[in-house]
């Protein structure tokens, strides 16, 4: 009845009936959202002046295509607007790989990559990133030599990554798309955390026709909830992912929403400096205390809590959502906060200092008694 990669028992979900609901008084930083207080009320004030005729109505997206376009400064021949940039992912996987086809992906990486790779039965060929004192390192040399070597049918790349935060310059990207184009390889760059991270290859898209580039919604715009993605690619490429979309690619309430937030771009890109802003304050609190945290170009960072790390769990637990550690080795002993402003990061400030201070001294009181 189903096809064989759907039977995998190693392809599995979350339950979608038991889930983890989280509480409203804690700071939510374990997602990677946009938690802007400003941001957020542009986003809900783009909601509120929705019709009624948006909800009881089919989607009509001709004007959201052409503002998604001018926003990337393309053309909406361009554009397929997808559920999520997740949506954009499925589209590629869905108009490219069959059973069998080898596919490139880093590792760690959006969860996604794997699922879709099993679901479309596609063998992969990772990329782990190696631990390094400057956190985790994906050497480009090692990543053209496999595209060189197995000749892949599709590499996929984020930049920046996620979970890791990294980036690759974009001289070495343009080596990664070469080197995919050589192989005969469609290439995806992931770039949900733009304009978080500015530098883009969406400018190559018409010369590189191998080349799609994601984005998002969810991250600086701040409406992960209404989930709205898009990919870009050059005029026939989109054609052929355009084949695979379903009846209507989103909701109108979340169309008609994005449509009224892409009018705010400049209130945008001021979320976005107070959000890199406080993700400086932090790193910068945490590195005068000794702590580790690596240069990290998405809206979160990583921290090191070292011998800190029990207490400050705990005296955290009930506060904010984060993740604690991770189990990918070029990831071990960190934890991730997803950023956000600076007022919102002091009381977690207050309540690490107050666990190093109360550390300190126990350290004096135990070394001063021997």
């Amino acid at each position: 009845m189903f096809r064989k990669n759907i039977l995998d028992k190693n392809l599995t979900r979350p339950n979608w009936v038991n889930q983890d609901h989280r509480l409203m008084g804690n700071l939510w930083l374990d997602k990677n959202e946009c938690i802007d207080p400003e941001m957020n009320s542009i986003v809900l004030q783009s909601l509120s002046g929705i019709s009624s005729e948006a909800v009881f109505s089919y989607p009509d997206l001709d004007v959201l295509y052409s503002k998604v376009a001018k926003f990337a400064n393309v053309l909406p021949e361009n554009v397929l607007i997808t559920a999520g940039s997740d949506g954009a992912i499925r589209a590629c996987f869905e108009s490219c790989i069959e059973p069998g086809d080898k596919i490139v992906l880093s590792r760690p990486t959006f969860a996604m990559y794997e699922i879709y790779s099993k679901i479309y039965g596609a063998s992969v060929t990772w990329l782990d990133y190696e631990k390094s004192p400057d956190g985790p390192v994906l050497q480009v040399e090692r990543i053209l030599s496999i595209i060189k070597k197995i000749k892949p049918k599709m590499v996929c790349l984020p930049n920046p990554d996620s979970p890791t935060g990294t980036i690759f310059s974009l001289l070495d990207l343009r080596k990664i798309i070469d080197a995919a184009k050589d192989a005969g390889a469609l290439i995806l760059i992931d770039e949900a955390y733009h304009p978080l991270y500015l530098e883009t290859v969406v400018p190559w898209i018409h010369e590189c026709k191998h080349l799609v580039v994601v984005r998002s919604f969810s991250k600086a715009w701040g409406a992960a909830g209404l989930r709205v993605g898009y990919a870009l690619a050059n005029n026939e490429l989109i054609t052929f992912l355009h084949k695979q979309r379903p009846m209507y690619e989103i909701g109108n309430v979340s169309a008609k929403a994005i449509e009224r937030l892409l009018d705010y771009e400049k209130e945008m890109e001021l979320s976005v400096e107070r959000i890199n802003a406080g993700k400086k304050y932090f790193q910068d609190f945490v590195r005068s205390i000794g702590l580790s945290s690596y240069k990290s170009h998405g809206n979160f960072l990583h921290v090191r809590f070292e011998h800190y790390a029990e207490e400050i769990h705990k005296e955290l637990e009930d506060k904010v959502y984060y993740r604690k550690d991770f189990s990918f080795p070029s990831l071990q002993g960190y934890s991730r906060f997803s950023s956000t402003t600076i007022e919102r990061f002091k009381p977690i400030v207050k309540c690490i200092t107050e666990v190093v201070t109360k550390y300190e001294k126990k350290e004096l009181s135990n070394n001063a008694s021997i």
